[in-house]
């Protein structure tokens, strides 16, 4: 959901910039400012970035500059320009330094001198804004396709990682099942004496807890969520859902884990559980 645009316009009376940043978040948050001339459009800016942003914190900011003095009529706003000098020169005073060009200096604070535009002029203006936000909400989200794409590509690639462990999982099951066999074996004639063994029991409880500690499930589940994620990783709007199919591909690797019994089995967790908080990161930046 990170991303940037911006985007630059200009009529026969201003001239306009407008910037558009995007970040994560799980709602929409909306940080606009206009110009004190163009407040009462502000609600028009919000509904336009409504119905182009989903999700994220979005900040948007203007710059505009008048390109001719006749513009409009200026007005001052003396009573803040009267604070501002007040405060100036008794600070003037109590420093010992020439405050003469400080009613000059004044009028460049923000909101002492402003533009009054004719009615007319304000909507060409506004709707110029208007059309330069849009502008840069459409490159902001060009921006993000194209880094949607690479982080698609990197999401594969993590999740193609955990198909292939999964696959090395498969080749070492025979060889985990002779290690569990033979250290319940060594166990038992350790404790109770090989000639105490009864091997018919000892059979059924072996098959028993083989069943327990079996984990074909886990591994058939776990490529059916891996080919599910696959699928909807480039559908629009499926962060949520991706982060889903994550949530689900990790019961089924930490449970793969926990009946593991052979160290090449847990070092292939290992490295799906490495690949799978890489996908969870990244999920997150996906709408």
């Amino acid at each position: 959901m990170t991303g940037f645009g911006s985007a630059a316009g200009e009529n026969d009376f201003i001239s306009v910039r407008a910037e558009v940043k995007a970040l994560n978040g799980k709602f929409l948050e909306i940080n606009a400012r206009l110009p004190k001339s163009y407040q009462s459009k502000e609600l028009e800016l919000r509904k336009l970035l409504q119905s182009k942003m989903e999700r994220g914190t979005v900040q948007v900011f203007f710059n505009i500059e008048n390109k001719s003095v006749n513009t409009g009529q200026y007005k001052i706003n003396k009573e803040l320009a009267r604070f501002y000098y007040d405060e100036i020169t008794e600070l003037g005073f109590e420093l010992g330094a020439n405050v003469n060009e400080a009613l000059m200096r004044i009028m460049e604070f923000p909101d002492v001198l402003s533009v009054v535009e004719e009615d007319e002029r304000l909507e060409e203006n506004w709707n110029l804004i208007y059309s330069t936000c849009e502008k840069a909400i459409d490159n902001l989200k060009q921006f993000r396709e194209e880094e949607g794409m690479a982080l698609g590509k990197a999401m594969e690639q993590c999740v193609l990682t955990i198909r292939n462990q999964v696959d090395k999982v498969i080749s070492l099951e025979p060889q985990r099942l002779d290690t569990i066999r033979e250290r319940i074996a060594n166990n038992l004639e350790e404790f109770i004496g090989v000639e105490n063994i009864d091997r018919n029991r000892f059979e059924q409880e072996l098959i028993y807890f083989l069943e327990k500690m079996d984990i074909a499930e886990e591994k058939t589940r776990l490529l059916q969520h891996c080919q599910f994620f696959l699928d909807n990783l480039y559908k629009d709007s499926g962060g949520k859902k991706l982060g889903f199919i994550a949530q689900e591909m990790g019961r089924e690797i930490n449970t793969m884990g926990a009946k593991a019994y052979h160290f090449g089995i847990q070092q292939s967790v290992v490295t799906m559980k490495e690949e799978l908080e890489k996908i969870k990161e990244q999920v997150l930046n996906i709408l």
